[in-house]
């Protein structure tokens, strides 16, 4: 007869109950709303949506804005004194015509975006010294991804409604790609995802040391909050900046001389899904919705 020590009990035990739990929090996750009509085919739908070509994208406030870390000096006392002290000699964002030839048009488009590929976006920038230097590149201040109408946020530190930084990421979102025009310099990117408990997580894609275009993909974590059991189930995750890093013991030449760095096609894999009622559009009636809404619901 094969006998067992009580290690080895211990062991499968503690493994069993591993995988147990897995199981468990995997139904968790997945779990949907029960309503009255129960989903059909159409319970998990599946895209890859565009949610920013740059075709129609803006500089400044209103738009795209770069920053640096170390920061660039804006202003000082004379130019002399402004390339001695200024730890960034160049910080610039455009606009500009262009775009991967490899990349796909989009026939029919939930956020009508992705259609053409006249435009990029683009950044050139310069530090004076090597080491751990960033680029960022903030998103527009956020919109509703169907509507395009202004989202506000409440931020507890003014006690206001206010419209932060952001480009909304339809459904429950699976992956983000984008598409990379590096010139073989040694930096990294990552986005930062803003999930809606105000959570921020960054999501890699990794080295753009590159030369020439390249679509760069990044899975969104399942550990990220996208959905809540209430209606809508869906919860708003939104990308707030991306971020070029230098890798700190690349040569240091490299690390000084102008970059650049091009941008195209932002596209989400996601699931749009969301559970349907009757009466799921009642409370928009209720906050003085239209009235071909109120007769929808009659």
């Amino acid at each position: 007869m094969r006998s067992y020590n009580k290690r080895n009990v211990a062991i499968f035990m503690s493994v069993l109950f591993t995988v147990c739990l897995g199981v468990l929090g995997t139904d968790t996750a997945q779990s949907k709303i029960i309503t009255n009509v129960p989903a059909d085919v159409s319970g998990d739908e599946l895209k890859a949506i565009v949610i920013e070509d740059f075709e129609n994208a803006t500089i400044g406030d209103n738009g795209w804005k770069v920053d640096s870390v170390p920061k660039r000096f804006a202003k000082a006392e004379t130019e002399q004194k402004l390339k001695m002290k200024n730890p960034v000699n160049r910080l610039e964002m455009k606009v500009i015509g262009g775009g991967p030839n490899d990349m796909n048009v989009e026939e029919w488009s939930l956020t009508d975006k992705g259609k053409k590929k006249e435009k990029c976006l683009g950044v050139a920038f310069q530090f004076k010294y090597p080491g751990k230097n960033e680029v960022h590149i903030l998103a527009p201040p956020q919109v509703d991804w169907r509507d395009k109408t202004p989202k506000l946020t409440y931020n507890p530190s003014t006690g206001r409604d206010e419209q932060e930084r952001g480009i909304e990421l339809p459904g429950k979102s699976k992956g983000i790609s984008i598409w990379v025009h590096g010139r073989g310099h040694p930096y990294t990117l990552e986005a930062w995802v803003k999930d809606y408990r105000g959570a921020t997580h960054i999501i890699k894609f990794g080295s753009i040391n590159f030369v020439g275009w390249r679509p760069m993909n990044a899975d969104i974590p399942v550990f990220i909050p996208q959905e809540f059991q209430s209606f809508p189930q869906t919860r708003v995750t939104k990308i707030t900046r991306f971020v070029i890093r230098a890798v700190p013991n690349a040569p240091r030449e490299e690390l000084m001389e102008t970059t650049y760095f091009f941008f195209d096609q932002l596209k989400v894999l996601t699931d749009t899904y969301e559970v349907n009622f009757d009466g799921n559009e009642l409370h928009k009636i209720f906050d003085g919705g239209s009235k071909s809404g109120e007769k929808k619901q009659q």
